[in-house]
């Protein structure tokens, strides 16, 4: 019996296309605007960093100002008592440098000061009238010592209203120097939150990629639709995206292209090309067929056409023809360049037989399926970058490199299991540079970070591959010494101490660094108490001085049993 479609079904179909060619009509404008979006969060996020450095370096320049002012104010007055009291010229270099500084700084500083009780109306008129006085007296004092008036030079510089002034400038200027360090760290907590906003974008890039790999292949089913052979390529292709979304890295990925490749293009080979990390060439990933001839392992950007210009590039034997110069003259290549959201990750090349007349021809009718391969390749490699820089920022730390606690402790317990396996020592070394805050307070955050930049270079240049190096917390960083003993922990940590102590006076900085060291089992038992045995040995070291290397004290041996306990226990 015959079954005939139902009229309602058949008048159906065509409403339901006419749909799919309206969402197809949508697609390439709605992928076009996720690009934008993407480009334009890029550089509002680039913009927000410098804003943000811009403003961080204001108020270090504000905190600077401030202090340098109270400084001079404290010199000035050093230098007149000195004068004062001694007669000698030489005192009054001190004054001079600080009349100087209060001449440069007063015309920034003063309108800044806060009101302070005991000035005229509470206003920087005040101030400046009270610096004023200061000013006065130390050099009505200065001229009384001149002509031999000492005790009254004396009784002018330490008169009660001298006294009054100086004290309400310092305090005021205390005030000033609170409130930059206030509005600095309010400043640092919105710059921390923006940073995470900006994570939580990439997290979001990482989805869109993820769409944007489904149109793809969606384009893949509605170009290839028709016949036997369309059908088995469109399911070589799901499965090849099905594979890629699985592939934990390159290796996967390049052998889910050679299997995909071999199917799907039968009679060509090709080669699969992948951008390097500092991007200056393309190093070669995979090869299949026999038709693929590079001589070398990688190829500059500026030697392939389809690179220099970001579309397919049909590299043909006949004379005159326009080729690549990374190709010998036989062979016949297909080179389609891959990007994916504004980037080039790589390329990939066809290649047909030299010796067949139709190469070219072949090559061509194989461009639609080697694009399609080409875009999922290329989506998949974007993921791949993605999620290495999603785990790089969870488990390093942004301003040093290093990696954070939370991997330390990871790979702490990793560490010390894989230790007592083999009957091998464990050390760990904790570092904590010396005054750190104080080095912040008078030279600003911004030299702060670039110390522990470099504190964190000079840490890894004196590591092995196998040691791990993290920051533990603020100024305080963790070494952690697989298959080292103690004494050899104790010269590292020295040879790291000398390398910080090299690094920080050579930019100016008196920076040191305190360090305690511990090892398991010579000087604690286990992991738990191997970071806690070495933060008690750097707070020794602290204690004695600082700029020193202390070793956790030795474990106590165990108790022997002489003879005659042995036989007691015995019998």
């Amino acid at each position: 019996m015959a079954v005939h479609d139902h009229p309602r079904q058949r008048q159906a179909a065509p409403r339901f296309w006419g749909l799919q060619r309206s969402r197809t009509a949508i697609m390439p404008a709605v992928i076009v605007g996720l690009i934008l979006l993407i480009g334009l969060i890029t550089v509002a996020d680039f913009l927000t960093d410098k804003y943000n450095d811009a403003r961080s370096d204001r108020y270090a320049d504000q905190l600077a100002q401030g202090q340098q002012f109270g400084d001079a104010l404290i010199e000035g007055g050093f230098g007149v008592r000195g004068y004062v009291l001694t007669g000698r010229a030489e005192e009054l270099l001190p004054y001079q440098l600080a009349l100087q500084a209060l001449d440069d700084l007063a015309p920034t500083i003063l309108p800044k000061l806060p009101a302070q009780a005991g000035l005229a109306s509470g206003s920087h008129i005040g101030t400046r009238a009270a610096l004023g006085q200061l000013l006065d007296a130390w050099s009505a004092a200065i001229h009384l010592e001149d002509v031999n008036q000492r005790d009254q030079a004396a009784a002018v510089l330490f008169s009660p209203a001298v006294q009054a002034a100086r004290d309400q400038l310092q305090q005021q200027i205390a005030l000033y120097v609170a409130r930059a360090h206030e509005m600095a760290d309010r400043w640092s907590e919105t710059a921390d939150a923006i940073s995470r906003a900006y994570q939580f974008i990439n997290l979001a890039a990482v989805a869109l990629a993820a769409l944007a790999m489904i149109y793809a292949f969606g384009r893949i089913i509605r170009a290839i639709n028709t016949g036997f052979a369309a059908r088995e390529q469109t399911e070589q292709l799901f499965s090849m995206a099905d594979m890629l979304q699985s592939a934990a890295g390159q290796e996967d990925t390049n052998e889910v292209l050679r299997a995909t490749a071999t199917r799907l293009l039968p009679g060509l080979g090709g080669a699969l090309y992948v951008f390097n990390n500092s991007r200056d060439r393309l190093d070669l990933a995979t090869r299949w067929g026999g038709y693929s001839e590079a001589s070398a392992g990688h190829l500059a950007p500026n030697a392939c056409w389809a690179l220099k210009r970001g579309k397919p590039h049909m590299n043909r034997a006949e004379n005159g023809a326009l080729r690549c110069s990374h190709v010998n003259e036989r062979q016949v290549s297909l080179e389609i360049p891959m990007a994916a959201r504004g980037e080039l990750y790589g390329l990939l090349e066809i290649s047909a037989d030299p010796a067949v007349a139709d190469g070219p021809a072949r090559l061509l009718a194989a461009q639609p399926v080697a694009a399609a391969m080409a875009d999922a390749m290329s989506l998949a490699l974007s993921s791949l970058a993605l999620r290495e820089r999603l785990r790089n920022q969870a488990l390093r730390d942004a301003l040093t490199g290093l990696y954070n606690r939370r991997f330390l402790e990871e790979m702490l317990e990793r560490m010390c299991l894989e230790a007592e396996r083999r009957k091998a020592p464990i050390s760990a070394i904790m570092i904590d540079l010396d005054h750190f805050k104080r080095l912040n307070d008078q030279h600003g955050h911004s030299a702060g970070d670039a110390v522990l930049r470099d504190a964190a270079s000079a840490i890894l240049s004196c590591l092995r591959g196998t040691d791990v190096a993290c920051r533990y917390g603020g100024e305080e960083l963790a070494v952690l010494l697989p298959d080292c003993p103690l004494a050899l922990a104790a010269g590292k940590a020295e040879q790291i101490r000398g390398r910080i102590s090299e690094l920080t006076q050579a930019g100016g900085l008196a920076v040191t660094a305190s360090l305690g060291v511990a090892c398991v089992p010579e000087t604690c038992g286990s992991a738990n108490e191997l970071l806690a045995s070495a933060d008690v040995a750097l707070y020794r070291a602290k204690q004695l001085g600082r700029d020193r290397v202390e070793v956790a004290s030795l474990r106590a041996p165990p108790p022997r049993l002489s003879l005659i306990e042995t036989e007691g226990m015995a019998t």
